[in-house]
């Protein structure tokens, strides 16, 4: 089993693919996506199903996706990228319509059983769930995407909530299923805790369309220090917040929160109360991320939790130094002093500090920008991550155990 420290020590990664008569990597697939939510949506697990999606396509093989149908407005037939799209219509009923979403979503299953050869559920929900039941009658292989807080707080894999029937009805269906793709050694371990066999956890990391990061010198730049993401507690931004009012910042410099949620007015309040308003920028959902990223000098990233955080590989790809929290899926890509700097989570003097460090060392910024660049691309490019996918498809599952 291949090691990298930086990933964490133990993660399993997909079998070594042998070309022969029974498996032909020159043939095209026939791949059935499944998303678990909003599709298309700014979510993390929606935009990597969606670039996993297009770059599959370019490469010539046969990707379909499927989703619930939750907005009136939406096709429940489309073609978004010129990839088809099918939505599962059902009642919004709470209980009931879940129920029946499951049953609908299980019968299209059978009834185009024969038609794909993997398919691929991003979200470890009820989707999944309701497919590990169905499996012995399912001929495609079948890989669940495991991304991070959805799934662990709240979600099946909550270690509160497993005593509920529903949950264990849940999980046990899903342990039937072929793989699982873990985006982090955090993500592994919990999913072994959770009772998962090791032989089924494989190290996919999420993907990175480094072409849409300009990785520029950054010394001309603005001391702009960036965030994008969800405003919500699990993100720290009131962490982030209080550290920013202990720096002694440079001329000029702000702290750009962009995106939505529901604790952006406190937010905001927290930032006129700490007298630091007129530094701290607030602009929304943002469109056009690369070009935030591109005028930036810093990023940071102070969650509580994390499973592979997309907006920090992006800002690495931007080649920007990184500050984030000492905890799992933050730990696989970043090196300490290296390609990034940690600190502690819920500690505003600590972060406090590297942001100083920042502030005050340009040769510092520069060298983490130009590892974490690099590092991104050798590691999480579309075309690699993509190869990854394939063999895991293509491949039946062999022995290749995550724990240590």
């Amino acid at each position: 089993m291949r090691r990298n420290p930086r990933f964490g020590v133990g993660l399993a990664e997909p079998p070594a693919l042998a070309v022969n008569q029974a498996t032909d990597t020159s043939k095209p697939l026939r791949i059935l996506m499944v998303v678990d939510g909003r599709y298309p949506a700014t979510g993390g697990a929606e935009m990597q199903a969606r670039l996993v999606s297009a770059a599959l396509a370019e490469s010539g093989h046969h990707v379909q996706i499927l989703a619930p149908h939750l907005e009136a407005q939406q096709a429940l037939k489309e073609q978004i990228d010129g990839i088809p799209v099918h939505r599962l219509a059902y009642p919004k009923i709470k209980g009931l319509g879940a129920v029946i979403l499951n049953l609908r979503f299980a019968a299209f299953l059978l009834r185009h059983r024969c038609d794909f050869d993997a398919i691929h559920i991003h979200m470890m929900h009820n989707l999944a769930g309701a497919a590990g039941w169905i499996k012995p009658w399912i001929r495609p292989s079948i890989t669940v995407k495991v991304s991070g807080a959805a799934e662990f707080e709240g979600g099946i894999l909550d270690p509160g909530l497993r005593h509920r029937a529903v949950h264990r009805v849940l999980n046990a269906g899903a342990k039937r299923l072929d793989a699982f793709q873990c985006i982090s050694q955090d993500t592994g371990q919990i999913m072994l805790r959770a009772g998962y066999p090791a032989e089924k956890l494989h190290f996919v990391p999420n993907a990175v369309d480094c072409g849409r990061f300009v990785h520029s010198p950054i010394s001309a730049r603005d001391f702009r220090v960036v965030f994008v993401g969800r405003q919500v507690a699990v993100k720290g931004l009131d962490v982030l917040l209080r550290a920013w009012a202990e720096t002694t910042r440079p001329a000029g410099a702000r702290l750009v929160l962009a995106g939505d949620g529901p604790e952006r007015p406190a937010l905001m309040q927290q930032a006129s109360a700490l007298g630091i308003a007129e530094t701290v920028e607030f602009p929304g959902t943002i469109s056009d991320v690369p070009a935030l990223l591109a005028g930036a000098a810093a990023y940071v990233q102070p969650s509580h939790r994390e499973g592979l955080p997309n907006s920090v590989l992006e800002a690495m790809a931007a080649g920007l130094p990184v500050i984030a929290t000492r905890i799992g899926g933050h730990e696989d890509i970043i090196a300490e002093g290296e390609t990034g700097l940690l600190v502690p989570p819920a500690d505003p003097g600590a972060l406090a500090a590297a942001l100083q460090r920042l502030f005050e060392n340009s040769e510092l910024r520069r060298r983490l920008g130009d590892q974490a660049a690099a590092y991104v691309r050798r590691n999480f490019a579309t075309t690699v991550v993509i190869e990854r996918l394939l063999d895991l498809y293509r491949t039946d599952i062999r022995d290749a155990p995550f724990h240590r």
